[in-house]
């Protein structure tokens, strides 16, 4: 176990200053993730200006999601290896250095066609980022809260990332494009400049270390200390990389409820991200004809719904449980999905688009906290690797399909799809339903829980 000295190092729950330092984790978790807003609304936008043909625009898309499919079982190792804060800094320092070139690009007037590719080779380079920032953030999260307060700490980052990411963001970067596009570009890299700054003001060290090993050399006891040796690792293994990359999926792989819902977001996340992949087209170009500020504005709706959901989702997991909370998210996914193939009336959508963001929101705050009760703090890196490597791996196939299926029949069939395989993953749900784990929010919740 961790002493008061180290807690006090680290930022543990269990002193007077743990509020700040939350307060400092979400004040840095803030900056980035206004910038991934504007991102988001950047890239297709960008994209739809340099190209008019719809595959390219999904290839756009692809390209800042085929990341997830293969960084982070290496990202959760690092995570489960390195100071977590360090790390942070790091990839927020990387992504502003690559939207400066970017912006190199942009003012000295390159081509069209340089342009695109600069913009593939980017959005790849930012879903590293992202991904670096994601995994340790989640697994920075316990060591600053008491377990009782984790829906709390996670309602607060979740619906943060909502209103910054979608909510904000989201309209800002489509109005900074329709200005130019080097305001877009050069705001993201400020604000993830201004990140890594906000992130120096959070003292101490977080790497893990083992605080003992069972006989069969896995650990006993993981936590969280300031001013670990080098060389250690969160597991106390032996050094062997293919052994440790693959340990996150090996854990994973032996909890079903995980499991289960891990392949279920594989599922959905590719259907998100097909869908978001044409939505631009079917929404700026196409029927809808919405202006690059209409579009950001659209989808502050899902911002608006995730931000909700999000601060519901710890008195939901005490009142009806999480079971309900994740069965509310996979049909609002489908009505989402599902209703820009019925109707190209822009209300609709953006009603449909509110509730899925409504579902998500739940989902991610109840999924994110069941998973951090469930694993050990040395290995969260690797376990949170594990399942956005599958969960968010789905996101750069749905992409692909997308492209190749909105160039051959329009975007409307590829919504249609998407729609029916979200619904389809209600079967693997029910089967886990009953599964004591899904208790857990609602066992260890406690008066303090929920407030703020």
């Amino acid at each position: 176990m961790l002493t008061s000295a180290e807690q006090h190092r680290s930022g543990r729950p269990g002193h007077r200053g743990g509020g700040r330092v939350f307060a400092r984790l979400w004040a840095a978790t803030a900056a980035a993730n206004l910038g991934d807003g504007l991102v988001l609304a950047l890239i297709p936008l960008l994209a739809v200006q340099l190209t008019a043909s719809s595959g390219l625009v999904a290839g756009a898309k692809l390209a800042h999601t085929l990341p997830w499919a293969v960084a982070p079982l290496v990202v959760g190792l690092l995570v489960d290896s390195m100071d977590r804060r360090q790390l942070i800094i790091f990839c927020d320092l990387f992504r502003a250095a690559a939207l400066a070139a970017l912006l190199a690009a942009l003012l000295l007037g390159a081509t069209a066609l340089f342009v695109l590719y600069a913009l593939y080779l980017v959005a790849c380079c930012l879903a590293v980022g992202e991904a670096v920032a994601d995994i340790a953030t989640t697994a920075l999260v316990p060591s600053v809260v008491p377990r009782h307060r984790l829906e709390w700490a996670n309602s607060w980052i979740r619906g943060t990332e909502s209103v910054l990411n979608e909510f904000v963001g989201l309209p800002l970067g489509g109005l900074l494009v329709a200005v130019g596009p080097a305001w877009a570009v050069g705001g993201a890299g400020g604000l993830y400049a201004v990140a890594a700054c906000a992130m120096l003001m959070l003292h101490g060290k977080y790497r893990p270390v083992a605080q003992g090993a069972s006989p069969d050399g896995g650990a006993v006891e993981h936590g969280v200390r300031s001013g670990g040796g080098a060389g250690q690792h969160g597991d106390g293994l032996d050094g062997r990389r293919r052994h440790l990359l693959t340990a996150g999926l090996r854990i994973l792989w032996r909890n079903r409820p995980l499991r289960t819902l891990t392949l279920m977001s594989t599922v959905m996340a590719g259907c998100w991200s097909a869908w978001l992949a044409v939505l631009v087209v079917y929404t700026v170009q196409g029927p809808v004809g919405l202006s690059p500020f209409g579009y950001g504005l659209l989808l502050t709706t899902l911002g608006a719904g995730a931000v909700i959901g999000a601060a519901l989702a710890p008195r939901l997991a005490r009142t009806v449980g999480v079971r309900w909370i994740l069965v509310t998210d996979v049909v609002a996914g489908v009505v989402m999905l599902g209703a820009p193939a019925a109707s190209a009336d822009v209300a609709v959508i953006a009603f449909a688009t509110f509730l899925g963001g409504v579902g998500s929101g739940l989902w991610n705050v109840v999924v994110i906290s069941l998973r951090q009760r469930l694993t050990p703090q040395g290995q969260l890196g690797r376990i949170s690797g594990a399942i956005r490597c599958l969960g968010w791996g789905g996101m750069p196939l749905g992409a692909a399909l997308a492209a190749g299926l909105a160039e051959l029949t329009g975007p409307r069939p590829v919504f249609a799809l998407a729609a029916v395989l979200t619904a389809l993953t209600l079967i693997p749900l029910l089967r886990i339903l009953n599964a004591p784990a899904l208790d857990a929010p609602s066992q260890e919740a406690s008066p303090a829980a929920g407030k703020r």
